[in-house]
């Protein structure tokens, strides 16, 4: 789907803007469990790092990446609900599965009232947000690296949103973490472009933990 340069950089920023009303700001992955325990930058620091490099780095990007081109055929329909089968599967913490499923299905349901012709069609069960981020993407004419790119920043930002909420880190030392970030987050879409299906399963059980037990903490700030 061809689409103005001009016009598809502006879908994209919307459709990473944390203004989207799709209520990703209510969830931390996991960070939350680790700020009651008493984490701070120096923890944050290596969180973010594997994430990008072992967590959502790799299953969430190419997932989207994988959905993207999975568009771009003549029947994307089997091939759409066969990745997202796959994702879900993938997915093995119950949190973290609710999660993606709920933030793509809003996230659908939205773009399907504010771009009706370009979202004819797309239907997705379960609706993981990086598929439907993928396949979104593709209808809007964003170019694929340019999708993953905003994408991957997208959650890196969310967690860092996170951990000024629950952790003792400052605005400013995250988006410093932030800028040593870009070079790791940069060779993971290069990554997920080059070897998706090899790079859709991650390894991060320390926060899986964490994530599962986010939801017995005595109070919290986030759902999940």
């Amino acid at each position: 789907m061809r689409t103005d340069s001009a016009l598809s950089t502006l879908r994209l920023l919307q459709l990473f803007d944390s203004q989207l009303p799709v209520g990703a700001f209510a969830h931390s992955g996991g960070l939350e469990t680790y700020g009651q325990e008493g984490a701070s930058l120096e923890a944050l620091t290596d969180l973010m790092r594997n994430q990008i490099d072992l967590g959502w780095g790799r299953g969430d990007l190419a997932a989207a990446c994988l959905a993207w081109t999975a568009a771009t055929g003549d029947q994307p329909g089997p091939q759409l609900e066969r990745l997202a089968r796959v994702v879900s599967a993938f997915k093995v913490v119950p949190s973290v599965r609710r999660t993606s499923e709920r933030l793509g299905t809003r996230t659908l349901k939205l773009l399907r009232r504010l771009y009706p012709k370009a979202m004819t069609g797309l239907v997705l069960t379960p609706s993981h947000h990086a598929v439907v981020v993928g396949a979104s993407g593709y209808r809007l004419g964003v170019p694929a690296r340019d999708l993953l790119l905003a994408y991957g920043h997208s959650l890196a930002l969310g967690n860092l949103a996170a951990a000024t909420r629950c952790m003792a880190v400052s605005p400013d030392q995250a988006q410093l973490l932030l800028v040593d970030l870009q070079p790791r987050l940069l060779q993971a879409v290069d990554r997920a472009m080059r070897e998706p299906e090899e790079m859709l399963y991650t390894c991060t059980p320390a926060l899986d933990v964490r994530c599962h037990q986010q939801g017995q903490l005595h109070t919290r700030l986030f759902q999940s």
